[in-house]
């Protein structure tokens, strides 16, 4: 009988762990990395004269330093949601095809105050960044301790978690019905998500609304755990589970103009049905990727035209219409929904010139303090709309209607707050948190234990650091960590009340006899 809290058979097959693979193929993997982009910039040069500038040579150099976690991915030696083989994947298209992408279209940000010498600046931040994946690569790469045993918390319960989840969620679901009805139903609150995106009527409901958007992936992982035998078995159920999660999330917190909120919980079900039911293909990823990059473009077209992105659906108007309408184009999509290298690009270039005073960590403390009242905070830290908008837009943008929406990224909110140097340091922290996501997932693919499972993909998140801003992984930690945290906990302690007092002493009296030297056992 298999203890509580574990999984057996099929089920608890190890992934691929690159720290297992032969010495020599990290070396090989670098040489072929270095062979691979150095090649593509070349074809890149001969068929794009634009792109015959300096900055081809910082940007080619950051391609292959992030590049190399890519090759590793694609020939299966590490694991399909390895962090680290993540961030390689976006990465590449973060560092390197971004800027290509950048230059060879000439597509910028619009309405940028008084803008740099665009190569330059996209070079001069190639530089910054190659300098930044430097640090990054000799942090994640320095060797680990070895030899630390792994401490359990404990057993999770299936019975136990299942129970509790299903109450969160239901407090949670009957949250947003109360919602529906603050907004005068279904109809009304359609009408009201999907009308102006300033949303006052939202005002004020932070802490609510975190609790009105927690019971759909709740709900999913309580189906995984109770039935992870049966979906193994009937991998057309999963695709069922989830489109049905996806379509939920979109009704739920979708429909309120964050792509984020159904790209995300899609993304933390793919990895909890890899780690809880069965193994997930790259083919089958390939094919979910290419879905929701379909839906980022959908959705950009969505967030900009409303409803009327409808009259697409009903033959009135074409996708190219909807595009020219509203400036949601594909190369918008790659460089601005899926990059940061010219909103960095002029950041940079306003501290190299002297225009950027630095905010000094204000817009990071604003990011802990969103949720709070006002009337609680004796002051108020600059918001990175407030310093952003100045930046891009010119020092008297705030006192008209322009604000930036813009996400700045690791490197940019950095330069915001403590300039250059400030992102450099930003490129170490970022590999000390990569390392630690890392372990904590590694050890959770392998070990039978329930509880690491359930939240090593929530936690995988911060990984979003990269390509986010502090307050947006702060929001995503709140929305899906702390509920999936908070019901393991619970569910834990649930469990250990429910094994009787003197099976809990066992244990306990076999590690003091174990530790106990020989002469007094």
């Amino acid at each position: 009988m298999t203890p509580p809290g574990q999984t057996t058979g099929p089920l608890t097959r190890p992934p691929v762990d690159g720290a297992s693979a032969p010495a020599g193929s990290s070396l090989g993997d670098g040489l072929l990395t270095v062979v691979l982009v150095s090649s593509l910039s070349l074809v890149l040069l001969l068929c794009a004269p634009s792109l015959r500038h300096w900055l081809m040579v910082p940007v080619t150099v950051s391609g292959i330093l992030i590049g190399v976690d890519t090759v590793r991915w694609f020939r299966h030696r590490t694991d399909i949601f390895d962090p680290r083989a993540y961030l390689g994947l976006t990465g590449f298209h973060f560092f390197y095809l971004t800027p290509v992408l950048h230059i060879t279209l000439d597509h910028w940000s619009p309405r940028i105050y008084d803008p740099p010498d665009w190569p330059n600046a996209i070079g001069a931040m190639a530089v910054l960044n190659t300098v930044g994946l430097c640090v990054y690569r000799l942090v994640v790469a320095a060797p680990s301790r070895r030899g630390r045993r792994h401490r359990s918390a404990g057993p999770l319960g299936v019975r136990s978690f299942c129970r509790i989840a299903l109450f969160a969620a239901a407090i949670s679901f009957g949250a947003f019905c109360l919602e529906l009805a603050m907004f005068g139903g279904v109809s009304g609150f359609v009408d009201v998500m999907t009308g102006s995106f300033e949303r006052p009527e939202l005002a004020g409901l932070g802490w609510f609304l975190l609790l009105t958007e927690a019971f759909p992936l709740l709900v999913v992982a309580v189906v995984l755990m109770r039935w992870r035998a049966t979906l193994a078995r009937r991998p057309g159920l999963l695709v069922l589970l989830l489109v049905a999660l996806a379509v939920t999330q979109f009704f739920v917190s979708g429909l309120k103009g964050s792509r984020s909120s159904t790209l995300w919980p899609v993304l933390l079900c793919l990895i909890m049905v890899h780690l809880l039911v069965r193994r997930i293909s790259r083919r089958s990823l390939f094919v979910v990727g290419t879905v929701l990059l379909l839906y980022l473009y959908g959705y950009g077209l969505y967030k900009s035209a409303g409803l009327d992105v409808l009259d697409v659906v009903k033959g009135d108007r074409s996708v190219e219409q909807v595009s020219a309408d509203t400036g949601r184009d594909l190369p918008t999509m790659l460089t601005g929904d899926l990059g940061r290298a010219d909103v960095q690009a002029v950041l940079l270039d306003r501290h190299l010139h002297g225009q950027a005073p630095l905010t000094l960590g204000s817009t990071y403390l604003n990011a802990f303090t969103t949720l709070v009242p006002d009337s609680l905070l004796p002051w108020q830290p600059m918001s990175k709309v407030e310093a952003g908008t100045r930046l891009l837009y010119g020092p008297t943008a705030l006192e008209g209607e322009q604000r930036s929406s813009k996400v700045y990224g690791l490197a940019g909110e950095a330069m915001i707050n403590f300039g250059p140097f400030g992102a450099v340091v930003a490129f170490a922290l970022f590999g000390l948190l990569v390392r630690a996501v890392r372990a904590y997932y590694l050890q959770a693919a392998r070990r039978p234990e329930l509880a690491p499972k359930l939240l090593a993909p929530m936690v995988w998140t911060l990984v979003g650091v990269l390509s986010a801003d502090l307050d947006n992984v702060v929001f995503f930690q709140l929305k899906y960590t702390l509920p999936m945290a908070v019901v393991v906990l619970a569910a834990r302690h649930a469990q250990r009340r429910s094994i009787p007092s003197g099976a809990r002493l066992v244990p306990r009296a076999r590690k003091a006899a174990h530790r106990a030297p020989v002469g007094t056992r």
